[in-house]
């Protein structure tokens, strides 16, 4: 029931508000899982999440008229991808209990399933007759090249794209694999190339860059979070 409107219906303005809407501004906090200690507060601004959205909206060839399955909580940041991905370029946005409400139905048909691997896995031949998708996009976990082959059997014609990034970058890569092109890959599918306005370098002993096939760090590049909420120290540290 909240009114967000000026109280005319129209929309409220920079001066109703405590400051001006700015690029820069926070759009969410996300919590880190805290796998690798206290659970961290992630501030992703308003530049960060359309950079991506838009950049990803790209590699899924997403369009006005696309039809994008929201599936995933909104305690994971993939939730925003799928919305303002699909939004921010005129498409349709379903939202449903979560991914596994596909086994349930008679059919679907829409441009993107966006889903973790292991829980794709569970559903993808059940489903396999009775869905039609131009897009698969995995991301939350490591993606084997077995299951990239096992989705294009079961989903012929479809694109696959494995997406990549930490908590703290929103996304930061993606690699995509279309209908058209042959696959052989073995062990784990790459995370690909970094998105617009995005870097990535692998990175050894005092950040200096490693050669190539050399073991090092991955460090991300560009339109990144602010840090962590409330805690300068450890923002200093790993920003």
């Amino acid at each position: 029931d909240l009114d967000l409107t000026a109280g005319d219906g129209s929309d409220l303005t920079d001066g109703e508000r405590s400051g001006a809407l700015r690029p820069d501004n926070v759009a969410y906090v996300m919590y880190t899982s805290g796998s690798t200690g206290v659970p961290k507060g992630v501030t992703i601004t308003h530049a960060g999440v359309l950079n991506d959205a838009l950049s990803l909206a790209g590699t899924m060839d997403l369009t006005a008229g696309s039809r994008m399955l929201f599936a995933t909580s909104v305690n994971f940041d993939v939730s925003a991808f799928e919305v303002f991905s699909a939004l921010s370029v005129g498409a349709t946005v379903e939202v449903v209990r979560d991914v596994l409400e596909l086994g349930e139905r008679d059919s679907w048909e829409g441009s993107v399933i966006s889903a973790v691997p292991s829980v794709f896995a569970e559903l993808v031949d059940e489903i396999a007759d009775r869905t039609s998708v131009e897009t698969v996009v995995f991301a939350g976990e490591v993606l084997t090249s077995s299951f990239v082959e096992r989705v294009r059997v079961a989903l012929p014609g479809v694109r696959v794209v494995n997406g990549y990034g930490q908590s703290e970058s929103f996304y930061a890569t993606a690699f995509e694999l279309p209908p058209s092109v042959p696959w052989n890959g073995t062990g784990n599918a790459p995370i690909g190339r970094p998105l617009g306005n995005m870097r990535t370098y692998v990175l050894g002993p005092g950040l200096a860059p490693v050669p190539v096939g050399v073991v090092g760090e991955l460090y991300v590049a560009g339109a990144v979070g602010r840090g962590y909420h409330g805690r300068p120290g450890l923002t200093a540290e790993r920003f």
